[in-house]
């Protein structure tokens, strides 16, 4: 399912969204991303692959999706679902942007998908944000990240400003 078009068709744009929990009413990204599909539902020209949790807290598959293989449909949305150790206690975000973005190079890689978007919700993931960043570029793809997600980017006050850190929240 690339996004090469037939004569007389339209081409694809495959979106990834990645930070959400789920497509329910759990939270901010979660109600963006509810509505954001169901806006697109019925567009022919967009397509949306949707990383979900499988397990733990935010997790939920909404009423009226229909399952599938690795997670469900919903709002003509592929949502795939990722599964993260319990374990983990706070470092649970950071394993499921991970795990999300991985997936999502995976699906890009193998339904051959030209010029993907990627949009990240949030900054959790720090210093492996441009792994996958660079990965996502060498597919062709773009990747954005939300300006108001929880990452701060503070300046160090010195006498020459030399240095940034990054704060995930």
């Amino acid at each position: 399912m690339n996004n090469k078009k037939e004569k007389g068709e339209k081409e694809v744009q495959h979106v990834f969204l990645v930070g959400a929990k789920s497509l329910g009413a759990y939270g901010g990204y979660e109600t963006f991303v509810n509505k954001l599909t169901e806006y697109h539902q019925n567009n022919p020209e967009i397509k949306y692959h949707v990383s979900v949790k499988a397990n733990g807290q935010g997790a939920g598959v909404p009423e009226g999706a229909v399952s599938c293989k690795e997670g469900y449909i919903y709002h003509n949305a592929e949502c795939y679902k990722i599964t993260i150790p319990e374990k983990l206690g706070s470092a649970q975000a950071i394993y499921y942007d991970c795990k999300s973005l991985e997936k999502s190079i995976e699906i890009i890689k193998k339904q051959n998908i030209e010029k993907p978007i990627v949009y990240i919700m949030t900054c959790r993931i720090g210093p492996f944000f441009d792994r996958y960043a660079r990965k996502i570029r060498a597919l062709g793809g773009r990747v954005f990240l939300n300006p108001d997600g929880e990452c701060e980017i503070i300046w160090a006050t010195r006498e020459k400003p030399d240095f940034m850190r990054v704060y995930a929240a």
